[in-house]
């Protein structure tokens, strides 16, 4: 599980796990916000997504930047990584 202290994000926002396969996969849980993958939303807002793999350099990100109304400043920040894994599944 990770935790994030994030007023963009869910309180159940996405799930990641790693299958039998060592394939690591992510799913929006019906988040306000969003989940990203290379900036492509996964689901529309609060509805769960389908089950997507995920690559080493993929972009991952969680919710949105949230911008003041006046000054266009962000004042909340998205959570944002790039993918890389130990024990990723090589070509064969």
């Amino acid at each position: 599980n990770g935790f994030f202290d994030s007023k963009v994000l869910s309180r159940s926002h996405a799930e990641v796990w790693a299958d039998a396969r060592g394939r690591v996969c992510i799913k929006d849980v019906r988040s306000s916000n969003g989940t990203f993958v290379n900036g492509m939303r996964l689901s529309k807002e609060n509805e769960e997504s389908e089950v997507r793999e995920l690559y080493p350099g993929d972009t991952l990100e969680l919710g949105i930047d949230i911008l003041n109304d006046e000054t266009g400043t962000i004042v909340h920040r998205k959570v944002s990584a790039r993918v890389d894994y130990a024990g990723a599944p090589q070509d064969s």
